[in-house]
């Protein structure tokens, strides 16, 4: 399949629907919980003022203005979570409305003058077709329009949540920006739930500050459970090597024996937490000697050690204590809450704009990208810079991402005088694309190909065939045993030419 069809885009945006939907039931489960605690409050409360017989009137008045304060603060508490769910449902009729947007885009679709007549038509002609998939027509200006939108909100999703900015976040400065002309866009992207992935995600890699994981934790420990996350092992592993860290020992203690310990007896895992179990159990051990590795380490900063102790402290084995401290932990928290948030919301780990960007790029990758001669991205590393480097100044080395002439031009088009645009080779994609497969390009076979020393390959009859142009050279050519390049325009002796077989 080569062209956009109808299919193809429901099947690429169903992960849209998904978090709205979950959002929905995580909101349906608060407003329950809501109304069975304020009804059990309320029941308690007039049942307390009935059986209160000798308080006076003005204190029975007294619980009743009270009990008519709490049910208002519940009025207040429902309103915002019926709003939250009438928000969570306009996202999703918002979405299912963009999705409907293709059908006046179907190629061939007939319509009666003008873009109002093809709206209109979109009822009975999109609806009445029994075909399996529709083609859509991208010669359709409000198609390419439509691309555009999906295109801004993949990249507004990556800048929301690859954001490491704690003054401001770039990717709700862009959607914000775009909404004020597409106010629909706020409703095709759940910014606000990827935002506060992005908080609780920078806290703990950057901030390594466990305030914000705990308070999600707490939010979703129910959901968690049901997925058997071991987000809460991870949470209490980092604050009990952080306490270590501080050389708070005796506190360090007492938090693994209330919060640590109980993950070492298998009795508190379910069968399908095996892996969980064994993988826990295997860090606490090391638990003890972390104990030991921390008072030596003392010891060796005040030039006291044994010899004893030297070697053991120089020992492999020991060094495995260092990597507990660092930030291996951070980046294992983060991990996990990752795969956490993912599985709860039924997304992917990967940033959807690399997903579409791969199936791009594999589609255009073959054997000939990355075999640039020079002034190339790939002899040079040091001529691409991460975004983080990018973000910190420009200078020469920003330049060279930008510049034409570092785009790898190799000996053929070199002797064109041309540019490689070449997405594949490019210096932003070609590391993304580094890993991918190549195309499968099946129809590109010669007949009698041959292979002139420029590199270039043709087949042998249009070689001595060009075009009637050069008619009179080519005649000209042969007789002197050459041959011309039908677009390098040069000359070389046929003997230096070789038959060549692709496989």
């Amino acid at each position: 399949m080569t062209e956009p069809t109808l299919n193809f885009h429901i099947q690429t945006h169903q992960t849209q629907f998904k978090i709205p939907v979950e959002l929905i039931k995580k909101n349906f489960k608060t407003i329950q919980k809501l109304i069975e605690k304020q009804k059990k409050q309320l029941t308690d409360d007039i049942s307390k003022i009935k059986r209160a017989q000798a308080l006076s009137s003005a204190a029975k008045l007294e619980l009743i203005q009270r009990l008519i304060r709490n049910f208002e603060a519940f009025q207040k508490k429902l309103t915002l979570a019926v709003k939250k769910d009438e928000e969570f449902r306009s996202r999703l009729i918002t979405r299912l409305e963009n999705l409907l947007e293709l059908l006046r885009f179907v190629a061939g679709l007939e319509t009666k003058g003008g873009e109002e007549g093809a709206g209109a038509g979109e009822g009975t002609g999109g609806n009445g077709d029994d075909e399996a998939d529709k083609v859509l027509d991208l010669h359709n200006p409000n198609l390419i329009n439509w691309y555009r939108d999906q295109t801004n909100l993949l990249i507004i999703d990556y800048l929301i949540k690859s954001n490491t900015r704690s003054d401001a976040n770039i990717g709700l400065l862009l959607l914000k920006n775009l909404a004020e002309t597409n106010p629909k866009l706020m409703k095709l992207i759940d910014y606000d739930l990827f935002e506060n992935f992005n908080q609780v995600f920078v806290s703990i890699v950057q901030d390594h500050d466990l305030t914000m994981i705990i308070a999600w934790f707490n939010e979703n420990r129910n959901a968690l459970k049901k997925i058997s996350s071991n987000l809460e092992f991870e949470i209490n592993y980092c604050k009990f090597l952080t306490l270590i860290e501080k050389g708070d020992i005796n506190e360090a203690i007492n938090y693994s024996r209330e919060n640590l310990s109980s993950y070492g007896n298998k009795e508190n895992y379910s069968d399908q937490d095996n892996v969980n179990h064994a993988m826990n159990l295997e860090r606490l051990k090391s638990l003890g000697g972390l104990l030991v590795f921390r008072s030596m380490e003392q010891e060796e900063n005040s030039n006291s050690l044994t010899f004893s102790n030297k070697l053991m402290i120089n020992s492999v084995q020991f060094k495995e204590y260092q990597k507990l401290l660092s930030n291996e932990r951070w980046e294992s928290l983060s991990q996990c809450f990752i795969e956490n948030f993912t599985k709860l919301y039924g997304i992917t780990k990967n940033y959807p704009i690399y997903i579409y960007l791969s199936a791009g790029l594999s589609s255009l990758k073959t054997k000939s990208c990355y075999h640039n001669a020079e002034n190339t991205v790939f002899k040079d590393p040091n001529a691409v810079l991460d975004a983080m480097e990018m973000d910190k100044g420009g200078g020469e080395e920003e330049k060279m991402l930008t510049d034409r002439k570092y785009r790898g031009p190799n000996h053929y088009y070199q002797i064109l005088n041309k540019i490689n645009n070449c997405p594949v080779c490019s210096p932003e994609l070609f590391k993304l694309s580094q890993n991918l497969p190549y195309a499968q390009l099946i129809t590109s076979i010669f007949n009698n190909p041959f292979k002139l020393p420029n590199g270039n390959i043709y087949p042998f009859d249009k070689l001595l065939s060009p075009n009637d142009k050069y008619l009179l050279e080519k005649n000209t050519l042969l007789r002197l045993n050459k041959i011309k390049d039908p677009l390098t325009k040069e000359i070389f002796y046929i003997d230096h030419c070789i038959r060549v077989f692709p496989a």
